[in-house]
C-alpha cells in the first residue's frame, strides 16, 4: 500500500509541473504578444494635395484619424499667418467633427503657454496652407518646426496639406517662391519623391517636366487643385478628387522622355449624401429658348422655363407666386418690374439646361451650365401638387460635382420641406 501510495504522490507532482509549465508558457506567450504589439510601429501618413485646404480634404484627413473628434491643427506659415485663410480654416471646421488648432508662428514669447513642439505633437493630424514654400520652410528651420514635422510623423500623427503644404513633405518641389522665374525647392524630403502641385497650370506642368528630363529633379507626383494622394510608409496608396477632370499623376522619365501615368481617382463624397441609385436623373441638353413660354408648375423642367421666361421679360413681381413657403418668408412684397435689355434677355433664353434630378418626388434640381467653367443648381420643391423654386445654388467644375453637390445637400431641402 505504501508502493501504491507513493506511485500516486508521484503522479500528482508530475501532473502539477506540467500545469506549471503550462501556465509558465501561457505567461510567457501573452508578455511576448504584448510587447511584440507595443514595440509595432505606427503608420506614417502624409496626405498631399493639389491646391490649398476646401472641406473635402478636410474631411479625409478627419476620417484618416479614425476618431470621432480628432485634434487637428492648421499650419499657415506659408501664408504668413493670413488672418483670411485662418477664418476659412475656421469656417470649415465648424462643418465638421473636430477640435480645431492653429499654430502661428508670428507670435511672441509672453503670449504662448505651449511651446510648438507641445502643441504639434499633442494632434491627430496637422494641415499645412498653401503660400511661399521657401519661407515657410525658412522659417520652420529656424524654430524648430521641421525636426517636430518628423517627430510628428513618426508618432503617427497624420501630416497633410496643399500647395506649399504638399510640396514640404517631399524631396523637392516646383515652386513660385522666387521672384520671376518658378523654381526648384527643397522639401523635407518624408517622401522619396519630387513633386508639382497645381499641375493643371501649364507653365508648372512644363517646367516639372523640363526640370526631370534634365535630371535636376527625381521621378515624382503631381497633383491638379482638386486631387490629393496619401501615402503611407513612404508609399502611394490611392489617390482622391472632387471630380473626374482633377487628377494625380505619376511622371517618370524613360529612355529619355517623359512618361505620366494618371492615377485613377476616388472621387470624396460626404457621408450624409443620397446613394446615387436613389433619384431620377432626366437628360435634358436643350436651352431654354427650344422650348415654348409658359406658366407651369406641373414638372420641374416646366417651373424652371416659367422662371427663365418672367426673369426674360423682366416681371420679377411675378416671381413670389411661383416660390416655395421657406422662400416666400424671405421675399419682399414690393418687388418692380423692370426693362430687360436684349443682350440681358438672350443670355437668359441661351440658359443650357444640362439635367434634371428628382428625388423622393417632393425635391428636385436643374442643373444648368453658368459660366464656361461652372454649373449652377436650381433647386424645387414639391408643395401643393405644384413644383415651386427653391432657389439657386453653386455646382461645380463638371455636372458629376455638381451632382454629387445636389446628394450632399438633399438631405437640408427635405427637412425645410418638411418643416
Amino acid at each position: 500500500m505504501k508502493k501504491a501510495s507513493r506511485l500516486s504522490q508521484s503522479k500528482k507532482y508530475f501532473y502539477l509541473s506540467i500545469f506549471v509549465v503550462c501556465i509558465t508558457l501561457l505567461n510567457t506567450t501573452t508578455i511576448y504578444a504584448q510587447n511584440r504589439t507595443n514595440n509595432t510601429k505606427p503608420d506614417q501618413t502624409i496626405f498631399a494635395f493639389g491646391g490649398d485646404i476646401n472641406d473635402k480634404f478636410v474631411q479625409y484627413v478627419v476620417d484618416l484619424t479614425g476618431k470621432t473628434n480628432p485634434k487637428i491643427c492648421y499650419v499657415p506659415t506659408a501664408s504668413a499667418d493670413n488672418e483670411d485663410n485662418i477664418k476659412y480654416w475656421k469656417y470649415i471646421c465648424e462643418k465638421l467633427a473636430i477640435e480645431p488648432h492653429i499654430l502661428k508662428v508670428w507670435v511672441s514669447s509672453t503670449h504662448e503657454s505651449k511651446t510648438f513642439e507641445e502643441t504639434l505633437l499633442d494632434m491627430d493630424a496637422i494641415v499645412v496652407g498653401g503660400g511661399n514654400t521657401l519661407n515657410m520652410l525658412g522659417i520652420w528651420k529656424a524654430q524648430g518646426i521641421d525636426e517636430i514635422m518628423g517627430k510628428a510623423l513618426k508618432k503617427g500623427i497624420i501630416l497633410a496639406g496643399g500647395s506649399a503644404g504638399s510640396i514640404c513633405w517631399f524631396q523637392n518641389g516646383i515652386s513660385d517662391s522666387r521672384p520671376v522665374h518658378l523654381s526648384i525647392v527643397d522639401g523635407l524630403a518624408y517622401l522619396p519623391y519630387s513633386n508639382c502641385p497645381h499641375y493643371s497650370d501649364s507653365l508648372k506642368k512644363e517646367i516639372y517636366h523640363q526640370k526631370i528630363k534634365s535630371h535636376e529633379m527625381n521621378s515624382g507626383y503631381a497633383s491638379d487643385d482638386l486631387s490629393g494622394i496619401l501615402f503611407k510608409n513612404g508609399k502611394f496608396v490611392e489617390a482622391v478628387s472632387k471630380n473626374e477632370i482633377n487628377n494625380s499623376y505619376f511622371v517618370t522619365l524613360k529612355n529619355g522622355t517623359i512618361q505620366t501615368e494618371q492615377l485613377k481617382s476616388k472621387i470624396l463624397i460626404d457621408k450624409n449624401a443620397i446613394s446615387q441609385n436613389s433619384y431620377k436623373a432626366i437628360n435634358i441638353d436643350k436651352e431654354v429658348r427650344d422650348f415654348a413660354e409658359r406658366n407651369e408648375q406641373d414638372t420641374p423642367l416646366n417651373a424652371f422655363i416659367s422662371i427663365k421666361y418672367i426673369l426674360a421679360n423682366g416681371q420679377s413681381s411675378k416671381l413670389k407666386q411661383l416660390t416655395c413657403n421657406f422662400l416666400q418668408t424671405c421675399m419682399k412684397d414690393d418687388v418692380t418690374d423692370e426693362i430687360i435689355s436684349e443682350e440681358r434677355r438672350n443670355k437668359i433664353l441661351n440658359t443650357y439646361i444640362n439635367k434634371i434630378l428628382i428625388y423622393n418626388d417632393s425635391l428636385a434640381a436643374v442643373i444648368s451650365k453658368i459660366s464656361d467653367d461652372f454649373y449652377g443648381i436650381w433647386y424645387f420643391y414639391k408643395e401643393g401638387g405644384k413644383w415651386l423654386s427653391a432657389g439657386e445654388d453653386m455646382g461645380g467644375e463638371t455636372i458629376i460635382e455638381t451632382e454629387i453637390s445636389f446628394r450632399e445637400k438633399a438631405a437640408v431641402h427635405l427637412n425645410r420641406i418638411e418643416n
